[in-house]
């Protein structure tokens, strides 16, 4: 039987803490969670513009992170 060497949830919801402080106050940044890559955690970084976003690094301790573009986020009235 063989480990695995991705990074498990913990280590996956340490390193979005540190993604969250990395951009912080950014206003390009609507939002940062967590999905899958490949079947592994990914921090999942939401920006109004994928081809405008704050510089970050490819993985944090190991775990991926991944950018997406999904435009303004405004609320609606209910």
């Amino acid at each position: 039987m063989s480990q695995s060497t991705s990074p498990d949830a913990n280590v996956a919801r340490a390193a979005k803490a540190q993604v969250r402080s990395l951009v912080a106050g950014d206003p390009r940044v609507n939002g940062i969670g967590l999905t899958r890559a490949g079947g592994d955690w990914a921090v999942k970084v939401n920006v109004v513009d994928e081809t405008d976003h704050p510089d970050l690094p490819d993985t944090v301790d190991g775990v991926p992170v991944v950018v997406r573009g999904v435009g303004g986020i405004s609320a609606r009235a209910s």
